[in-house]
C-alpha cells in the first residue's frame, strides 16, 4: 500500500473511533427530562455556541501555528470530558458548564480536522481528491454513528437511563485522543506572520476580499442552522409529537444515518451533474421541503422527511468546503475555517435562543415552519449572487486562457 494511501486510511480509522456517538439521539432528551422547558434547553445549547464564538478563532490560530495534530489532540480530550460532565448533570448550570467544556473541544476539532486532510493531500499532490476523501470520511462517520445510535437505543431501553449513553460514550471518546497519535502531521510549508494578530489579519483579508468565499460562508450558515435546529430538537419532536419510544428513536436515528452514508456516495456524481450553481440549489430545496412537510403532516409517516435532511448534512460540508478551500492558501486555511465557524456560531446563538422562545410559546412544529419561511429571502438572494459569481469566474478563467 502506498504511503499516501495509508495516511488517508488512518484518517478514516480516526474518524470511525471518534464517531461512536451513543448519545446522539438522547442528549437533548436527557436535558429536557430534567429541565422540562424548550427555552431552557435552547439556552443551555446557546452556551455551547457562545463559547465557540470566543474560542473558535484562537483555536484556528493555534492549529495553524502548532499543527493539526495538536488541535485534534486537545479537541478530543476536552470533547470526552464535556460528554462525561453532561451525562452527570441534572441542573441548569451544570448543563451550561458541561456544554462550555464540550464546546472548547469542538473548537479544536474543527480547527484541525478539515485542514489536516487538505494539507495532507497538498503534501501528496492530490488536493483535487479532497471532496472524495471527505465524502468517504463522512460515510465512515455516518456508518459508525448509525451503529452507535442503535446500540444507544438498546442501552436506554434496557436501563431506562438516558444519561448512560453520554457517560459510556465519554470513555469511548477517549480513544479518539489515542487515535490522534497514529496520524502524521502534514508537511506543508506555511509562511509565519510575526504575530497572531497579523496572521489573523491576512486570513480575514482573504475572506472579506473574496465575494465567492463570503457567499459560500453565508449560504453554508443558512443550511447548517436549518440542519442543526432540526438535529437539536429532533428527538423531542419524535418522542412528543410522533409518540415514538426510546428504542424506536435510536433505531430511526440509525436508519437516517445509514441511508445518508449510502446516499452521499453519490455526492460527487450529483455535484458533477448539477455543477457549482445547482448543487447549492439542490441542498437548500431538500431542507426547505423537509421542513414544510414536518409542519403539514402530523403523522408518524412524517419521519421520512428526516432522510433528505441527513443527505444534505452529509454532502454539504465536503462540497462547500471544497469550493472554499480551492480559493484559500494553505497557511491560512485553519484561520478561514475558524472565521466561517465564528460567523455561524455568532448568528446561531441569537437565532437559537429566539427559536427556543418561539417553541415554548407557539409549539415546536409551528416554530420549525416559521424558521423555514424566514430563510427563503436570504437563501434565494445568495443563490442568485452565487450564480453570477460562478459565471464571472468562468469568464475570467476563459479570458486568461485566451491571453
Amino acid at each position: 500500500m502506498a504511503a499516501g494511501e495509508s495516511r488517508i486510511r488512518r484518517f478514516y480509522l480516526f474518524r470511525a473511533v471518534t464517531s461512536f456517538a451513543l448519545w446522539m439521539p438522547f442528549w437533548t432528551l436527557w436535558a429536557y427530562e430534567n429541565l422540562d422547558d424548550l427555552f431552557l434547553i435552547a439556552v443551555v445549547d446557546a452556551a455551547f455556541w457562545a463559547t465557540m464564538i470566543g474560542l473558535q478563532i484562537p483555536a484556528g490560530l493555534i492549529g495553524d501555528k502548532y499543527g493539526r495534530k495538536v488541535a485534534l489532540l486537545l479537541g478530543e480530550g476536552l470533547f470526552a470530558l464535556g460528554l462525561l460532565t453532561f451525562g452527570l448533570s441534572t441542573e441548569f448550570w451544570q448543563y451550561v458548564a458541561s456544554n462550555i467544556i464540550w464546546a472548547v473541544g469542538v473548537c479544536f476539532i474543527i480547527s484541525g480536522d478539515t485542514p489536516f486532510v487538505y494539507d495532507t493531500l497538498v503534501e501528496l499532490k492530490r488536493e483535487n481528491e479532497f471532496t472524495v476523501v471527505m465524502l468517504t470520511a463522512t460515510v465512515v462517520m455516518f456508518a459508525t454513528n448509525a451503529a452507535a445510535c442503535a446500540v444507544g437505543g438498546f442501552i436506554v431501553e434496557w436501563s431506562d437511563r438516558l444519561d448512560l449513553t453520554l457517560i459510556i460514550a465519554a470513555f469511548i471518546a477517549l480513544g479518539g485522543s489515542l487515535a490522534v497519535f497514529m496520524l502524521k502531521e502534514p508537511k506543508v510549508e506555511r509562511k509565519r506572520e510575526f504575530s497572531y494578530k497579523a496572521h489573523f489579519g491576512v486570513g480575514l483579508k482573504q475572506v472579506i476580499t473574496s465575494r465567492a468565499i463570503i457567499i459560500l460562508i453565508l449560504f453554508q450558515i443558512i443550511i447548517e442552522i436549518g440542519i442543526y435546529v432540526m438535529a437539536f430538537f429532533r428527538s423531542i419532536y419524535m418522542n412528543e409529537d410522533l409518540s415514538l419510544g426510546y428504542l424506536e428513536i435510536g433505531i430511526f436515528f440509525a436508519s437516517f444515518l445509514a441511508v445518508a452514508a449510502i446516499m452521499i456516495r453519490l455526492a460527487r456524481r450529483i455535484e458533477g451533474v448539477l455543477g457549482e450553481k445547482r448543487s447549492l440549489v439542490f441542498m437548500y430545496g431538500a431542507i426547505l421541503i423537509s421542513f414544510v412537510v414536518v409542519f403539514m403532516v402530523r403523522h408518524p409517516a412524517a419521519i421520512i422527511t428526516q432522510y433528505p435532511i441527513y443527505l444534505v448534512a452529509g454532502i454539504q460540508a465536503p462540497i462547500i468546503n471544497a469550493y472554499i478551500n480551492r480559493r484559500v492558501d494553505s497557511e491560512h486555511r485553519s484561520t478561514v475555517v475558524a472565521i466561517a465557524a465564528f460567523t455561524f456560531t455568532s448568528l446561531l446563538v441569537v437565532f437559537e435562543i429566539g427559536f427556543g422562545y418561539m417553541a415554548s410559546a407557539w409549539g415546536l412544529v409551528e416554530s420549525i415552519m416559521a424558521m423555514a419561511l424566514m430563510t427563503i429571502p436570504a437563501a434565494v438572494a445568495l443563490l442568485l449572487l452565487w450564480s453570477k459569481e460562478v459565471d464571472r469566474e468562468r469568464e475570467a478563467g476563459a479570458g486568461a486562457v485566451a491571453i
